[in-house]
């Protein structure tokens, strides 16, 4: 399970970044919704949970897809914020409750399909998460995973600045590694997507609440990063413009018949 100390990290940072993280123009990129909805197959009959829902961006999206969607996340301010968007857009099939990841308060079999989005990084124990997803998914539905996927000869320089950045980060898995979750549950392999996503990096560090380390400081890293790739970022440079582009892989596991 997840030490008291880190749940804290965790609701610290996200009750900071609540606002700023919803706002960031690349949350909302539609590859990062898209997938979902790609890897889901919707029928428009399904109950969805959407496990470290944040915001509510991707539980609102598939609200067009599905029956009803429920978002649950650990940070009141995430949640807060997500009911108040469902509001604003009169959203009537989706609700959101404060609630461990962990320890989802849901039966066995409940859900057509259980995703979360850019939440396992943040966890020390993501596998049990993973097993709660797969607990809470009814036989022949989808888990769907979605986060940072860094490559393994730079995981650790990755792991070490977005420790910088974010406190509340553990450790970003490879693709590979991320496409073994479901192994010891004795799942088939899985379907993989990999791909980047663009984020302007003034804005991805005007979002961050580092505690170890100035958001100047993390610029200087990033701008030191520039043709040298050892972050796994790709980082460039166009005029006066710095660029990052994350690594993020989505996999769709099928729960066992």
């Amino acid at each position: 399970m997840e030490s008291n100390r880190h749940k804290e990290e965790i609701v610290d940072q996200f009750t900071n970044q609540a606002i700023p993280f919803a706002e960031l123009k690349a949350h909302s990129e539609d590859r990062t919704l898209d997938i979902f909805r790609e890897l889901g197959d919707f029928s428009g009959t399904e109950r969805v949970l959407d496990s470290g829902c944040g915001p509510g961006l991707v539980s609102c999206y598939l609200t067009s897809f599905a029956n009803e969607v429920i978002g649950l996340d650990l940070t009141p301010a995430m949640v807060q914020l997500a009911n108040e968007t469902a509001a604003k857009r009169s959203i009537t099939n989706v609700q959101f409750i404060v609630g461990n990841m962990l320890e989802l308060p849901f039966p066995k079999d409940h859900f057509d399909v259980s995703i979360s989005r850019y939440a396992f990084h943040h966890l020390e124990n993501p596998q049990i998460a993973f097993a709660e997803m797969l607990r809470v998914t009814k036989p022949g539905g989808k888990v769907i995973v979605l986060d940072a996927t860094p490559e393994e000869m730079k995981q650790a320089a990755y792991n070490k600045f977005e420790i910088l950045r974010d406190p509340s980060h553990t450790k970003a898995w490879t693709p590979q590694e991320l496409s073994l979750f479901g192994k010891e549950h004795g799942l088939a392999s899985p379907k993989t997507i990999s791909f980047r996503l663009e984020m302007d990096a003034n804005q991805l560090v005007e979002s961050s609440f580092p505690k170890a380390a100035s958001r100047e400081h993390l610029l200087q890293l990033l701008m030191e990063d520039v043709d040298q790739d050892s972050l796994s970022f790709r980082v460039c440079q166009k005029e006066s413009r710095l660029t990052v582009f994350f690594p993020l892989t989505a996999v769709c596991w099928q729960a066992p018949l």
